[in-house]
């Protein structure tokens, strides 16, 4: 994979993510976690979701309506992949997450967000979004419906 693809998308804006996330949720299982980064560090989905984020809808319907979107989504998940472990081992070493059968958020730290840069606070926006499309799923059935292939 091209090195710019690693530079635009590293461990420092992952972590900056997970954190966000657990900071809005208490646990987040390590499965789950792998399907975050090719997702919100994807800018054209995090685009969608600023703009056309309903209630409504659920991860079916945004696959059915933006097929492009998620046409390389198994290519991200293994190319990201090792960012998302690297992030979550920063995070553990430094003492921000616990990891146990789930990922959990050890300090809520309340950072401001307003200093990490335009594409996180972009991201950051969509996180509540982004959390409400996939609650109603079960990690499995997630990677059924993105279609990962391990």
């Amino acid at each position: 994979m091209k090195e710019v693809y690693y530079v635009y998308n590293n461990e420092a804006l992952a972590s900056c993510i997970f954190l966000s996330i657990l900071d809005e949720i208490e646990r987040l299982d390590i499965a789950r976690c792998c399907l975050v980064l090719p997702l919100l560090l994807d800018d054209r989905i995090v685009s969608y979701l600023e703009k056309n984020f309903s209630s409504e809808i659920s991860l079916e319907d945004v696959i059915s309506q933006q097929p492009r979107l998620f046409a390389s989504f198994n290519k991200r998940y293994l190319s990201l992949l090792p960012v998302t472990i690297n992030s979550l081992m920063i995070l553990y070493k430094s003492g921000q997450i616990k990891i146990q059968d789930d990922i959990v958020l050890r300090n809520s730290l309340h950072f401001d967000n307003s200093n990490l840069g335009e594409r996180f606070s972009k991201i950051n926006n969509t996180i509540p979004a982004f959390m409400s499309l996939l609650e109603n799923y079960s990690t499995s059935n997630l990677y059924k419906i993105l279609k990962v292939q391990l």
